[in-house]
Order: C-alpha cells, then sequence, then structure tokens
C-alpha cells in the first residue's frame, strides 16, 4: 500500500496551511521603496508596502493561531504511518481525526484569507493579487477533497489530490514571493 500523504497547509501562501515576520515594506531592485510602493492609490486603498506589511501581519497571526492544529495533523500523519506500516490500512479512527483536523486548518485559513481580502490591495496591484488569492481557494478545495477521499477509504485519490495541491501550494508560494510578501510568501 502506498504511504498517505498530507497536503501542505498553510494560508496557501500563510496557508502557513500547510508552517517571523519579514519586513514590512517592499523594495526596488535597486534597494529603496519605489514612489509606487510607497504612494496610496487615489481610491484611498492601501500602497503597495502597507498592503504587504499589514497582510505579513496576518499570516503571522494566522500561522501562530493554526500551529496546535498542524502539529496534531503531524502527529496523526505519524499514527496513520505506523498503522499502514504494522496492519497494512490506516484505522477508521485515524481517518476521521486526520479529515476532522483538516478541516478546522481550512475553516481557520478561510476566514484569514477573507481577512486578507478586506484588506484591498493597491488598484494597479490587483491583477497580481487575484490569482494569489484563487490559488489558495483552489487549495481549500483540494484540501477538503482529499479529507473526504481519506475518510472515503479512497487512498489512491486522496495521494492524488495532496501531490497535486502540494505542488500548487508552492507555486502559490512562489507567486506570493514574487509580489514581495515576506510571511505570506513563505513556504510551511
Amino acid at each position: 500500500m502506498k504511504r498517505l500523504a498530507l497536503p501542505v497547509l498553510t494560508l496557501g501562501f500563510a496557508i502557513a496551511a500547510l508552517a517571523g515576520c519579514g519586513s514590512a515594506s517592499s523594495t526596488s531592485p535597486g534597494g529603496s521603496a519605489s514612489p509606487a510602493d510607497t504612494a496610496a492609490s487615489d481610491e484611498g486603498l492601501l500602497s503597495r508596502a502597507e498592503f504587504i506589511a499589514k497582510a505579513d501581519a496576518v499570516c503571522e497571526a494566522s500561522r501562530t493561531k493554526q500551529e496546535p492544529l498542524r502539529t496534531r495533523l503531524e502527529q496523526l500523519a505519524r499514527k496513520a504511518r505506523g498503522e499502514e506500516h504494522a496492519a497494512g490500512t490506516v484505522s477508521d479512527g485515524t481517518r476521521k481525526e486526520l479529515a476532522q483536523t483538516l478541516d478546522q486548518v481550512v475553516a481557520n485559513a478561510e476566514a484569514d484569507l477573507a481577512r486578507l481580502q478586506a484588506l484591498g490591495p493597491p488598484k494597479a496591484d490587483a491583477g497580481r493579487v487575484q490569482p494569489i488569492f484563487q490559488q489558495i481557494e483552489a487549495a481549500f478545495t483540494a484540501s477538503r477533497a482529499y479529507a473526504a477521499a481519506l475518510e472515503a477509504h479512497e487512498d489512491a485519490r486522496a495521494q492524488a489530490v495532496a501531490e497535486k495541491g502540494n505542488a500548487e501550494t508552492r507555486e502559490t508560494a512562489d507567486l506570493a514571493q514574487r509580489y514581495g510578501f515576506k510571511v505570506c510568501g513563505s513556504r510551511p
């Protein structure tokens, strides 16, 4: 039997689901904040530097809040792997605990994503930030699909969902880092 993979959970990018606050400002390649990074848009939205700083603060709070659940997921994963090794399968109780804990992580992360979205990115950056948010939402869907497959004893499907979700989470973190996030762009 193939070992079950657990999806990486962080708030996609701070879905830290799947893990230090960084600098509160973004810098241009020359090392200093550019006018575009520090000037607020005409709509009264946050500047890019302000948005990154506030978003990273949300991500740091999310990471701290999620840590006990992430620790619990790791413990349950070790338990599941032990059961697989000893009995060739994971017990229904462990599957249920994994799925429930994963659902808690996702529910918390969804609330934190709503907080990030409510910050409102700078108008000029909306096209760069929206894909990050969309990928995070896709990660939530994948995490729920993983939990459902796990409980239904569909281990091959759970494995495929986890592998795809983990790859997408890495891509999301890369997008977030390229945008300028520090904490939100860190990998778990």
